[in-house]
């Protein structure tokens, strides 16, 4: 690499750094200080583009998001496995699991000392909602963070 190479790759280097020192201004605003001779800096025509402002001028959300919601009682329960909070709980509990109801809107939540027992409290979950609903569970949706992806799980249902 020739030292006029490296001193051009040094310039784009330092324009970039200012781009985003300066609040990521435009091109055009860049090429306004350098012709003002406020910056020093040649060849802005081959600046790459920054992702930051690529993403912050996308009008689309990146996630089409859900809008039916089930159509009926326990058709579909959302569930996650939260902690280990930083601060535990009274009584020791450094996790919570909730369950909502897509249909109905309905939550759960339960406090755990340990992530392990998700399975145990899903049981008794399953339980008491379809005594008391008298409708069973058909899905449960999980983010698959590994909490209910155990053999003993998989088998129970």
């Amino acid at each position: 690499m020739t030292a006029q190479n490296k001193r051009k790759l040094e310039n784009l280097e330092n324009a970039q750094i200012l781009h985003v020192r300066l609040g990521h201004i435009s091109q055009d605003r860049m090429k306004g200080l350098v012709d003002s001779k406020s910056l020093e800096i040649d060849n802005l025509d081959n600046l790459p583009a920054c992702e930051s402002c690529l993403k912050g001028k996308m009008t689309r959300k990146p996630f089409v998001g859900q809008s039916k919601l089930a159509n009926g009682l326990l058709n579909l329960i959302c569930t996650d496995v939260c902690g280990p909070l930083n601060t535990p709980a009274r009584g020791g509990f450094s996790y919570f699991i909730t369950f909502t109801d897509d249909h109905s809107r309905y939550g759960y939540v339960y406090l755990r000392r340990y992530k392990s027992k998700a399975f145990v409290r899903f049981k008794g979950f399953r339980l008491e909602v379809e005594n008391q609903t008298g409708h069973k569970i058909k899905t449960l949706r999980s983010e698959r963070g590994g909490e209910y992806l155990s053999g003993e799980f998989i088998d129970y249902l």
